[in-house]
């Protein structure tokens, strides 16, 4: 190798390894998870829920999984609004909230298409009977419910 080809190979491995600094500082855009869709059973509404007017808010609920990789697994599920039905949602959280059901009743089956992120979805309150019980399991976002 010559010299003028060595000072050559050295400046442009010295740009290509700036190129390559810089661009691990581009901030990375952070995708969100897949939407998981489960049929599950309704097992528990853990008490009365406050009267829509009053703030928006979000509402936990425990599923029991029926068929597919969660067979069988009980689920927190957050649901905005729950007294309102689905069709009728028509506020800000209008795109992160779908879905046929009219009402929610315990024993009742349901098609759900859940989001592991709700914190990064909802922001508002969130009535969590189970936090004092159950910090761990994941709180699902509900982006959509149908009857089964």
């Amino acid at each position: 190798m010559t010299q003028h080809q060595h000072s050559r190979f050295k400046r442009h491995t010295f740009l290509a390894a700036v190129v390559l600094g810089a661009v691990s500082f581009l901030p990375v855009a952070h995708a969100e998870a897949p939407p998981l869709e489960v049929t599950a059973k309704l097992v528990e509404i853990p008490s009365k829920m406050p009267p829509d007017d009053l703030y928006d808010y979000a509402y936990v609920m425990r599923y029991q999984v029926q068929g597919g990789p969660l067979d069988k697994q009980q689920i927190l599920v957050a649901h905005y609004k729950p007294l309102q039905p689905r069709s009728k949602i028509k506020d800000k959280m209008k795109e992160r909230v779908a879905g046929k059901l009219r009402s929610f009743t315990q024993g009742d089956v349901h098609k759900l298409k859940l989001s592991p992120e709700l914190k990064a979805i909802w922001k508002g309150a969130l009535v969590d009977e189970y936090s004092a019980t159950d910090r761990k399991s994941v709180r699902y976002w509900c982006l959509q419910v149908d009857p089964a």
